[in-house]
């Protein structure tokens, strides 16, 4: 193995500690990939207060995983756009991680536009935690589209009610 002591002895054999640690000479090398988004590609009346989030097939270097939070420029290596990326989302904060550190979940800074596609793109800045590249930019094919205006009129009361979710 490449695992060595002060002396520059190196260890005998591979060591499996009990929990699952193990010793190797043999590198991660495997790009991670995009495993899923959500919302997911091709859904249709999502709300406008969604938030979005994206699945890597590992876990990431979290500092490599960034989006806009300051303007509307497709800035950061995780984008939202309605425009063919000709402009992107804000989002509010930085994006947030779950699973791992696979899951990271951005919150637009205000509402989606109602009745919009919108896609999700992650760029090959990112890597994994051993430093792998994600091989090529990923981009949902059709993206997901947000709800449109329901208006209802209720008989009885006499009032008018509009949701953006259909309820």
């Amino acid at each position: 193995t490449d695992a060595k002591d002060s002396a520059g002895n190196a260890l005998a054999s591979a060591y499996t500690h009990s929990t699952g640690f193990t010793t190797s000479s043999t590198p991660d090398t495997t790009a991670p990939t995009v495993f899923s988004s959500s919302p997911a590609d091709a859904t249709t009346s999502v709300s406008v207060s969604s938030t979005i989030a994206v699945t890597f097939s590992e876990a990431m270097d979290t500092t490599t995983v960034t989006t806009n939070t300051s303007n509307t420029t497709c800035s950061g290596t995780l984008q939202v756009s309605s425009d063919s990326f000709s402009s992107c989302v804000q989002m509010s904060a930085s994006p947030s991680l779950s699973n791992s550190n696979k899951t990271f979940t951005v919150t637009p800074s205000s509402s989606l536009s109602l009745k919009a596609t919108y896609k999700i793109r992650v760029t090959a800045g990112v890597t994994d935690s051993a430093g792998n590249v994600l091989s090529s930019q990923w981009t949902t094919s059709s993206g997901f589209t947000t709800a449109k205006l329901f208006i209802v009129f209720l008989a009885q009361s006499s009032k008018i009610s509009a949701s953006s979710d259909g309820i």
